[in-house]
């Protein structure tokens, strides 16, 4: 059966039904590449996972992406506007786990981050080492909806370090995704 949203799940729900648990639910069905976005926390370089980033348009080339409004995160975006977006390949599983625990600080260890002449891009914020594409960032709008802080900025950099294979999250976990050539 299928619900308002058009989502089988075995249980329809009409629209004025709709709660946070049936959204979360239906949205674990989007599959997207995972993010960190990076900024700096005092001198230290610091990390967050992100589920919501996508690119707003072209001309000039801008991105949103949205934040829990009680995050260090969300405080350094609102206050500096400076950030970065890195697109995980597969092998930073792990550092996408420890940017993505609720209530622990997400210190990003030297090791991860570029070579020390290099650890900053042209707007000074942090760039993970191996991370497929890096955009640096610089909010150019800000706005609260519910619990989180959407921040639309304009790209000032990007960044190819890597070319490894995107790492992907939907329905619950990490995934990799399959090229389907021409089959489509």
């Amino acid at each position: 059966m299928k619900n308002s949203s058009g989502i089988g799940n075995g249980i329809g729900i009409a629209p004025s039904q709709t709660n946070a648990d049936a959204f979360r639910a239906a949205m674990r069905h989007f599959v997207g590449s995972v993010s960190v976005v990076t900024t700096w926390h005092g001198d230290r370089p610091w990390g967050m996972t992100i589920s919501s980033f996508t690119s707003v348009c072209t001309e000039p080339p801008t991105i949103l992406i949205c934040l829990n409004s009680k995050t260090v995160t969300a405080t350094h975006v609102q206050e500096g506007g400076r950030f970065a977006v890195n697109l995980l390949t597969k092998d930073q599983l792990p550092l996408s786990e420890l940017c993505s625990r609720p209530s622990v600080d997400k210190f990003i260890d030297e090791h991860v981050l570029l070579p020390a002449a290099d650890v900053s891009g042209e707007n000074g914020v942090p760039r993970l080492r191996e991370a497929s594409v890096v955009f640096e960032c610089r909010a150019v709008e800000q706005l609260l909806v519910g619990s989180h802080r959407i921040a639309i900025a304009a790209i000032e950099g990007i960044h190819a370090p890597a070319a490894g294979p995107p790492l992907l999250y939907g329905q619950g976990r990490y995934m990799l995704g399959v090229d389907l050539g021409s089959h489509v």
